[in-house]
């Protein structure tokens, strides 16, 4: 998907941008954030994405997009936070303790460190909204052929039973699902 991304596809982008943009925005609210402020952090943080994707190299040791992305979204918070300060300062002793009520975010002090939340819930985050945008690519039978036996369990046999198809037909719709599944998650892990 990155790939596509950096070539321009407006569709792949979008996809990207409803994959990541909540995660974004939790991190920009656990980092203290009012919601309007962590909306506006959200979108200043794909709109530097989008000016330095291209330069994002994911076949670097240890490099990956979640962790490329912490970074400039804590860059944007900051940005946002000296905004405050400035605007504070302007605002006199009320304004000043209102913005010390902030709660700071911990992971400013440590340069390499990780986004302030559990990395496993954003991932199935992802994959989950993956999972959602994914859907749309497919018809409804080829879509419930994959769900009914790979995500449900159930048996290939009574899934094209059920459908009127050959369980050929089953195997071939779940492994085209499975490896646009596979190529969609392959860049967000």
């Amino acid at each position: 998907m990155l790939v596509r991304v950096k070539d321009g596809d407006a569709e792949s982008w979008q996809h990207l941008a409803q994959v990541y943009g909540p995660i974004v925005y939790g991190w920009a609210r656990r980092c203290g954030c009012q919601a309007a402020d962590a909306a506006d952090v959200m979108q200043e943080t794909f709109s530097a994405v989008a000016s330095a994707l291209q330069r994002f190299d994911h076949q670097r040791d240890g490099a990956t997009f979640r962790g490329w992305l912490w970074t400039i979204a804590r860059n944007k918070i900051r940005d946002h936070r000296r905004q405050l300060q400035h605007e504070v300062a302007a605002g006199g002793t009320a304004a000043n303790l209102a913005l010390r009520e902030l709660p700071a975010c911990e992971s400013f002090a440590d340069e390499s460190s990780e986004p302030p939340t559990d990395a496993m819930s954003d991932a199935k985050a992802a994959r989950s909204r993956t999972l959602e945008l994914l859907r749309t690519k497919f018809d409804a039978r080829t879509w419930m052929m994959f769900w009914e036996t790979t995500v449900i369990g159930r048996e290939v046999n009574d899934v094209a039973e059920q459908l009127g198809v050959s369980k050929w037909a089953i195997y071939k719709s779940r492994a085209r699902v499975l490896q646009r599944l596979k190529d969609e998650l392959r860049d967000l892990e």
